[in-house]
C-alpha cells in the first residue's frame, strides 16, 4: 500500500472513532444524565391525569404542568407520554449533531480551513437535528395547549 492510501484509511478510523465518542458522550447526555433544555419530564402518572415537569433554557426546572384532557380526549394522555419519552432520542441525535461539528471544525480549522467553512459546515451539521428536535417539542406544546 502506498503512502496516500495509509493516510486515507487512518483518517477513515479517526473519523469513524469521532463518531463512535461523540455518540457515546451523547448518550450519556440524553440519558443517565438527562439534560433536557426545553423539555418535559413525567412526573406523576394517573388514570387519566399526568403532570409533567418542563425544563427551561440551562435545563433547570422551570415550572409543573398538570394535564388532563378534556372529555373524550382521553387518548391525548399516551400520546403525551409517548412524546415525552421520545425526546430523548431527539435530544440525543441534536447533541450527537453538534459534537461532530465541534470535533470535524477543530480538525478542519488544524487543517487550515477557512473559519466561515468551518462555521457554515457546523450549521449544516446541526440543522436538520434541530429542526427535528424543535418540531418535537413544539409538538408536546401544542398537546398541552389544546387541552386547556
Amino acid at each position: 500500500m502506498s503512502e496516500e492510501v495509509l493516510r486515507k484509511v487512518r483518517r477513515i478510523f479517526v473519523y469513524i472513532a469521532l463518531l463512535m465518542i461523540a455518540f457515546v458522550l451523547s448518550y450519556i447526555i440524553a440519558y443517565p444524565l438527562g439534560y433536557s433544555p426545553l423539555g418535559y419530564e413525567e412526573m406523576e402518572i394517573k388514570e387519566d391525569k399526568l403532570l409533567l415537569q418542563s425544563y427551561d433554557f440551562l435545563g433547570m426546572e422551570e415550572n409543573r404542568i398538570p394535564y388532563e384532557p378534556q372529555k373524550g380526549e382521553e387518548w391525548k394522555v399516551g400520546l403525551l407520554k409517548d412524546l415525552v419519552n421520545q425526546q430523548q432520542t431527539q435530544y440525543l441525535f441534536f447533541y450527537t449533531a453538534i459534537m461532530l461539528a465541534i470535533f470535524w471544525g477543530g480538525f478542519d480549522l488544524l487543517r487550515k480551513k477557512s473559519l466561515k467553512r468551518v462555521l457554515f459546515q457546523g450549521f449544516l451539521y446541526a440543522f436538520v437535528p434541530g429542526v427535528s428536535l424543535i418540531r418535537h417539542l413544539n409538538d408536546i406544546k401544542d398537546v398541552l395547549q389544546n387541552s386547556t
